[in-house]
């Protein structure tokens, strides 16, 4: 072998051990963030973009084209602080996920709890730090959101075992997150804004229970108190029921009395709501997991429909 032939040798073994395990690593970091983003449920982190959308499209209709800058820094920084909210619920969730046989990367353990920590803190910083270079208003909104994910999945009792804390904690951060679309795309707080948000909250809050229907086993575990731990799975199913009507009402009578320009969004909503309704009635005793998170899936459709029917009318 040659001198010359040497340190080529040589030169491509530092090479290749200088960048390999480098390479090794970033790839390993893309697949951690990746685990991360399933752990955070995608489907519901699109509908807080809708809602978060939907708030900014009906507070300032033109602010696609007034202030997309602020717009889009504004989605990104609401998208971390809600990836936030549900990777930390994550964390906390793992006894009962275990239990309910969920194939999300922590309880499967493809996500490392250690790592997982450390992308939540990253998460709430870069959720901070991009809202205040949107404004200060936006600024305290996403450390508002942060401050009710831990009080929900953290706190020193996470309201996330209790119905009225559920309910209380899921609504405010149904009603934060339209406020803070409102906010991006500098837009005032009208009635049609009030109306979309509390109505669509409650249905987040109300309607949203039909997720627990699935995950008696795993609830009763970690001591949650859910409407199917409570009472059973037909009774529990009842309540639902009325609840979801009511939640449906809500933006009903609210189109109807003070914004018929939120009429099309109500009516889609009652359709999605008495689908959710039939639902819930006629799956009492299901057993599968698929069969018995049905009333949740309509009631995530629902969600999808009428946010998109609300850009619609208020496309900018």
């Amino acid at each position: 072998m040659t001198y010359h032939s040497v340190i080529r040798f040589d030169r491509y073994s530092r090479s290749v051990g200088v960048v390999r395990p480098s390479s090794v690593a970033v790839a390993e970091g893309c697949r951690h963030v990746a685990a991360s983003w399933r752990e955070a449920r995608p489907v519901v982190q699109v509908v807080f973009q809708l809602r978060f959308l939907a708030g900014a499209a009906v507070a300032a209709p033109q602010a696609v084209l007034t202030r997309p800058g602020s717009l889009l820094v504004g989605a990104f920084a609401w998208l971390c602080a809600t990836w936030f909210v549900y990777l930390l619920n994550g964390l906390s969730d793992q006894v009962e996920d275990r239990r309910n046989g969920s194939p999300r990367p922590l309880a499967t353990g493809a996500l490392p709890v250690d790592v997982a920590r450390r992308i939540v803190v990253a998460l709430a910083g870069l959720a901070l730090v991009s809202a205040a270079a949107v404004s200060a208003r936006l600024a305290g909104l996403v450390a508002l959101m942060l401050a009710l994910g831990w009080l929900y999945s953290a706190g020193p009792r996470p309201q996330k075992g209790n119905m009225f804390g559920f309910v209380l904690v899921v609504a405010s951060g149904g009603i934060v997150t339209y406020l803070a679309g409102a906010a991006a795309s500098g837009g005032p707080v009208g009635p049609e804004l009030v109306v979309l948000s509390v109505a669509m909250s409650l249905w987040m809050a109300l309607g949203g229970t039909t997720k627990d229907l699935s995950d008696v086993a795993g609830d009763r575990a970690a001591g949650r108190r859910t409407l199917p731990v409570l009472l059973g799975d037909r009774p529990a199913r009842r309540l639902m029921a009325v609840l979801v009507v009511v939640a449906g009402g809500v933006l009903l009578t609210g189109a109807l009395v003070l914004t018929p320009v939120l009429l099309l969004p109500a009516v889609v909503l009652a359709i999605g709501a008495t689908g959710v309704v039939g639902c819930l009635l006629t799956g009492a005793g299901a057993t599968g997991r698929w069969l018995q998170r049905r009333p949740y899936r309509l009631f995530m459709v629902s969600q999808y429909a009428v946010h998109l029917s609300v850009l619609g009318l208020f496309p900018g």
